[in-house]
């Protein structure tokens, strides 16, 4: 009896890791627009913490496909869904190229493993995306920061354009404690350029991949860290809740969300620790009421709300 081998052909994935509010999705969607100008089709699949992925209103509203994961990490929780996603894509985009954006709490081992494993896609990189500005080393960060340091092929510096090279300088000194042979390259603007991205000859097997998997931890529960939602049903002005911003405790370190500002319309505000961003959001028709996320250490809602109360 004769058997035909049918080749597959296997559709590049990046994984594209960072801790929270290093800049990832900033980054995927200028290399998107350059893969869609190119003619490739490329799929984006997020996956996030908590119950809200806002920033995938932003996406689709820059007309890109994608797919979210929420309520937990894809190397841990969402196993199951990672590879029901992956095959319901292939099977209705036949895409080019897939990226993976992890939530900020992702170990990137087990990830990059179930890439690695899936018979449809070819393991093409691990990056790992650090914010300049905010960044003081491993000493005081989350055991899940120093394994996206260790277990990357790419280290991207983003927010260089805020910094000087003394402090960039330093930046490359925090990392090089825990990583040092993974070439480090930068973003300006957000903007990394796409021949360093993709094309990367991975240096991890997946041997070594299973046995640093098997060795994670159930990091969100580690770590502490929580995602909590506020809801506004009516606008607010601008300078009430720069306000409220600025009296955030400290163990909030990442804000996020669309906001309906008085006078101004619709925004897209972007906050890492004490330095917030409002942006126009091109497709305002996306959102019906203001949802801000804010991340960080033992977030006790009735807190935030309490902040709210006083602004209204």
């Amino acid at each position: 009896m004769l058997y035909r081998m049918v080749a597959i052909n296997r559709i590049p994935t990046t994984v594209i890791t960072g801790f929270l509010g290093a800049g990832k999705t900033t980054i995927i969607l200028h290399l998107v627009e350059h893969l869609q100008a190119q003619g490739q089709k490329v799929i984006y699949i997020k996956n996030e913490i908590g119950e809200e992925d806002l920033d995938t209103k932003l996406v689709r509203g820059q007309n890109i496909v994608s797919r979210e994961l929420l309520n937990g990490c894809i190397c841990c929780t969402l196993v199951g869904p990672f590879i029901s996603a992956i095959n319901e894509i292939i099977e209705s985009y036949q895409p080019d190229r897939i990226i993976i954006e992890s939530a900020g709490t992702a170990d990137p081992a087990a990830l990059a493993l179930m890439v690695a494993n899936h018979p449809r896609l070819l393991r093409d990189g691990v990056i790992s995306i650090i914010d300049v500005v905010n960044f003081e080393g491993y000493k005081d960060i989350s055991e899940v920061a120093r394994r996206q340091a260790k277990l990357t092929d790419l280290i991207v510096f983003n927010k260089v354009e805020l910094v000087d090279d003394d402090r960039k300088r330093t930046v490359v000194g925090y990392v090089r404690e825990l990583n040092e042979y993974s070439p480090i390259v930068e973003a300006p603007q957000g903007k990394l350029d796409p021949r360093v991205a993709f094309g990367i000859d991975s240096q991890w097997s997946s041997a070594e991949l299973t046995t640093k998997a098997q060795h994670a931890h159930d990091h969100e529960t580690h770590d502490d860290i929580q995602a909590v939602t506020m809801t506004l049903n009516q606008p607010i002005a601008k300078d009430r809740l720069d306000e409220i911003l600025a009296s955030l405790p400290k163990n909030i370190f990442r804000v996020k969300g669309f906001v309906n500002l008085e006078g101004m319309g619709w925004r897209v505000l972007n906050g890492v620790f004490k330095r917030f961003e409002y942006f126009e959001f091109a497709k305002p028709e996306l959102v019906t009421e203001s949802k801000l996320i804010f991340i960080g250490y033992h977030i006790e809602k009735t807190e935030l709300e309490h902040l709210f109360s006083k602004q209204f």
